[in-house]
């Protein structure tokens, strides 16, 4: 921030700029949406050089990207004419000096295109770095990014009691943005996984089961009510349904306590449970599906695995022992996948979709 009567020299533009570019370009770690900053290439190694109001035009236009995709709406930073002089607090088209000092007050004012201004929405953007707001993104839902099925019976008598699955997501990179120092540069593999996460990205993992039978009804009624799991940056949440996920404060397992929150920046090169969730009926509650996370040895991709146990060995009817059924021993279908909230929003952020596959279909061990 700059004071009042004060002299604003080109650091003050500068210091902006590199603060917006390390949101909004490449940046590093947990911080960069991977997007082209102008302003700092065109003006970042602006020296010496009068800042002119086509700089401070060019970091306007700039942080409304980021703003508008961490809100949803323009900065309300307006348009600074040519010629205007730009003070702390406001922005006008003259100044006149107050008679006996050396203070000046700048003349038809407009208070939204001081350099604190500029400051100010910044700071809200650093502070609000991992927000997205509606409309900034595309949400897909159904297992429209990736989808494995399967119409085979399985899992009765304690045989064949677990199917899984496993699909990969290959962050590819290939795109340009704009590094710490205000050049342009293509982001890498590693890059673009962490820009996608860092920017609001989320990888959503749902299953599904439809059947004519009684351990099939509670297949499907387990499998909808876990909804759509949400894979973030630093946890996985229920999101749209219930179970036991890695969201730092659940005990996932049921076995020993809580585990740490477990995100993108988590992931490991072994698989970590990540999700539970068990039957919903007392005759099925052994029944459970998990989903476990992993990542690479150059942590360029992401593999999803789908456990599914049929652990119910059948309850007494009447008389004699307990009656057990194969999962979809009448027909029907069993299915799992992903989504992905991806953002992408034309004056916003846009980070392209990884690449998706299945690596193991739904199938017995």
């Amino acid at each position: 921030m700059v004071a009042t009567g004060g002299i604003i020299n080109n650091q003050e533009y500068i210091g902006l700029v590199e603060r917006l570019t390390d949101i909004l370009g490449n940046g590093s770690g947990q911080t960069g949406y991977g997007q082209r900053v102008l302003c700092s290439e065109n003006y970042g190694a602006i020296g010496n050089l009068l800042v002119q109001n086509d700089h401070w035009n060019a970091l306007r236009t700039d942080i409304n990207k980021a703003y508008n995709h961490q809100t949803g709406g323009a900065s309300g930073i307006t348009s600074i004419d040519n010629g205007a002089i730009i003070g702390a607090d406001a922005s006008g088209t003259s100044v006149t000096r107050i008679s006996g000092t050396d203070t000046f007050t700048i003349n038809g004012t407009n208070t939204l295109e001081g350099v604190n201004d500029f400051d100010t929405k910044i700071t809200q953007i650093e502070s609000s770095a991992n927000s997205i707001a509606a409309g900034q993104f595309d949400l897909t839902t159904g297992r429209q990014a990736v989808n494995s099925s399967r119409t085979t019976p399985w899992g009765v008598n304690n045989i064949n009691i677990m199917v899984y699955s496993e699909f990969t997501v290959e962050f590819e990179g290939g795109y340009t943005t704009t590094n710490s120092s205000g050049t342009s540069m293509t982001a890498s593999a590693t890059d673009h996984r962490r820009h996608f996460f860092n920017a609001g990205g989320e990888i959503r993992l749902s299953a599904g089961l439809t059947g004519s039978t009684a351990k099939d009804s509670d297949w499907g009624t387990l499998l909808g009510n876990m909804g759509q799991v949400i894979f973030g940056k630093n946890a996985t949440t229920n999101g749209t349904g219930t179970g036991r996920a890695r969201d730092g404060s659940t005990n996932v397992d049921n076995v020993g306590g809580i585990e740490s929150a477990l995100g993108n920046y988590q992931a490991t090169t072994g698989y970590q449970l990540i999700f539970q969730k068990n039957g919903s009926q007392a005759e099925y509650a052994e029944n459970l599906v998990a989903i476990y996370v992993k990542r690479n040895n150059t942590a360029t991709t992401l593999t999803f695995l789908f456990e599914f146990y049929d652990n119910d060995s059948g309850d007494q009817t009447g008389i004699g022992p307990g009656v057990d059924e194969n999962v979809l021993s009448g027909g029907g279908s069993h299915f799992c996948g992903l989504d992905f909230k991806r953002p992408n929003a034309a004056n916003g952020v846009d980070i392209p979709a990884p690449a998706v596959a299945v690596q193991t279909e739904l199938r017995l061990t």
